[in-house]
């Protein structure tokens, strides 16, 4: 019984700690585009701010590898990332500059992208390799969700009363206020102390062994090539929900809680993957949640009825879910035991790192090219981009990733794994 109120307690502080972690991230990651828009940022300015978490995804193994693998607990190196990190949205709150506007995201990512993998390590520790981390990581989605139905409170509250500053730019500050909470709660999460053993900050290199197998190699490439059509998703969207020249119009508070809906469905799709994946195979299902995209943007591309447009969003629990949990699965289960985490850690740096690189600085350049003369931009033109992207990406991947061979190489990696 006490065991059991003890595993109870650490589960409870640990999705505290994933809550407030993408809480943080969800503060600001959609509504600093209008901020910056109504900054009187260039589409290729907005691309390079959303660009620096990207950046830090690149840089973020050797930050982490480094201080947190030699030199402090991890929840320490957390909590003092997560304090700088506050104050560098402090500071960006109050920003009217791209310049200084760019500096003080980039170091906020910086120090906010390392914590991913330092919360995925901390829940890891104490929770163990199980199913229950799942259930963990759910809370950081639902954290997502929470801050901006806050926000979209918020922002309804501004919108009704008789004013004409904008407010949107706030969500830095409840960003800043979100990692001011992190960096104190951090410091009461259980120990978990530097490795005692060195480590490559860069070991998932080692992965590239896998590359000679053809269907992680496919995988890994078509990872690629899909993230870098997520910026005119994360970027653009909000922007093209509140245009009121040729975009839906909605107002700030609506477009946030329609953006929302996508964390609300991936919870949702959730309980499909498994159940898709013994009925479909890792094949479809991954393909499924590729088309998924052009589907969206098609109807972005549309632009009617708004209802529509607004439940388009939805399909983002099919994208996510289907293809990237889909995915993480895939190069689990191809990876032997000793590179799991390095096979992982390799997609991660594919996708969010040098992907989502690339995307944010295509949209951006797509976003100011297609920008009428009078005001507005020509949305179907944009949205065309991504969908011809993830349209090739799907034919690719359906015809070049064998099922058969991918089951018959994930059995026989189990079986290495349970002779071992």
């Amino acid at each position: 019984m006490e065991d059991r109120r003890r595993e109870f307690g650490t589960f409870a502080r640990l999705s505290g700690m994933m809550f407030l972690q993408f809480a943080i991230w969800g503060a600001w990651a959609v509504l600093i585009a209008g901020h910056m828009q109504n900054l009187g940022f260039s589409g290729k300015q907005i691309s390079y701010v959303f660009g620096t978490t990207a950046i830090g995804s690149i840089i973020s193994p050797i930050i982490a590898g480094w201080i947190a693998d030699r030199l402090m607990p991890a929840q320490v190196f957390a909590a003092i990332s997560h304090l700088l990190g506050g104050v560098c949205l402090f500071i960006a709150w109050k920003q009217t500059s791209f310049p200084m506007m760019w500096s003080m995201i980039f170091l906020h990512a910086v120090l906010y992208m390392p914590t991913i993998a330092l919360t995925n390590a901390i829940a890891f520790h104490h929770m163990g390799q199980s199913d229950k981390f799942g259930n963990i990581r759910v809370f950081g989605t639902l954290g997502w969700i929470a801050i901006n139905w806050i926000l979209s409170l918020y922002l309804r509250f501004w919108e009704g009363q008789e004013t004409t500053l904008p407010h949107v730019g706030d969500c830095l500050l409840f960003g800043a206020v979100l990692s001011f909470m992190m960096g104190i709660y951090c410091f009461t999460l259980p120990n978990t102390p530097p490795s005692k053993a060195a480590k490559n900050p860069y070991a998932f290199l080692e992965a590239f062994s896998l590359v000679s197998n053809r269907n992680f190699a496919v995988l890994l490439i078509i990872s690629f090539v899909v993230a870098i059509e997520l910026p005119f998703y994360y970027n653009l969207t909000y922007l093209f929900l509140t245009e009121a020249a040729h975009g839906v119009e909605l107002s700030g508070s609506s477009a946030n809680f329609a953006m929302s809906l996508g964390q609300v469905a991936e919870v949702l799709l959730m309980i499909l993957l498994f159940p898709c994946l013994r009925r479909f195979g890792m094949r479809f299902t991954i393909f499924l949640g590729i088309l998924a995209w052009p589907v969206r943007y098609a109807i972005f591309a549309i632009g009617q009825p708004v209802w529509l447009v607004v439940g388009a969003q939805t399909l983002h629990g099919i994208c996510y879910s289907f293809f990237f949990v889909g995915g993480m699965i895939a190069v689990e289960r191809l990876s032997a035991q000793d590179i799991r985490a390095s096979s992982q850690a390799l997609l991660l740096f594919v996708t969010n790192g040098f992907g989502m690189l690339v995307g944010h600085i295509v949209s951006g350049r797509v976003h100011d090219y297609f920008a009428y003369p009078d005001g507005g931009h020509a949305w179907a033109k944009i949205f065309m981009v991504p969908i011809v992207i993830t349209v090739i990406a799907a034919i690719v991947f359906i015809v070049l990733f064998n099922e058969q061979k991918y089951q018959a190489d994930a059995e026989a990696v189990e079986q290495d794994t349970a002779s071992a």
